[in-house]
């Protein structure tokens, strides 16, 4: 509904919302701005937007951790090998949640919708093809999925030297 839904008794005007979505978990944003995590524009604009969601607090949280010293800047600077090993494992531990993610997306929502359609008794229309193909929170969820999970992994300490 991309003019939005009139929401009688609340608005005059037609709002739009996005559906629930794992982007807004407030620890997901904050475990991207403590590892120093730095999404695509397109993915960054849409995790931005889904803190309108979270509690204010969380927020403010967030932006406490975005505002603070870089910790990857203190990693990089320090030398310390075992720092550095350290971050690269809960790099790789959130990787491999938004994997486990996409898989179970995958599995339960995209591969999931065709069989349910084909079972569909109701003569009823369904929902059009395009948001078959969306995430609940309103993205193109496979390629948004893959792209976070992909930036997630860039964000890996080098030893330099």
């Amino acid at each position: 509904m991309p003019a939005g839904l009139l929401y009688e008794g609340v608005s005059k005007e037609p709002l739009n919302y996005s559906g629930a979505s794992a982007a807004q978990s407030s620890v997901l944003h904050a475990f991207d701005e403590f590892l120093g995590v730095r999404h695509s524009k397109e993915s960054a604009d849409f995790l931005h937007r889904m803190r309108d969601y979270m509690p204010p607090s969380h927020r403010a949280f967030i932006e406490e951790i975005h505002s603070a010293p870089s910790l990857r800047d203190h990693i990089l600077s320090s030398g310390n090998s075992q720092l550095l090993t350290a971050h690269n494992q809960c790099v790789e531990a959130l990787a491999a949640l938004r994997s486990y993610h996409l898989a179970m997306v995958t599995k339960y929502l995209i591969t999931a919708a065709p069989k349910a359609k084909g079972r569909r008794t109701s003569h009823l229309p369904g929902p059009p093809q395009a948001l078959e193909e969306r995430g609940t929170g309103g993205t193109a969820v496979v390629r948004f999925l893959k792209s976070v999970r992909d930036k997630t992994l860039e964000a890996i300490l080098h030893q330099s030297g």
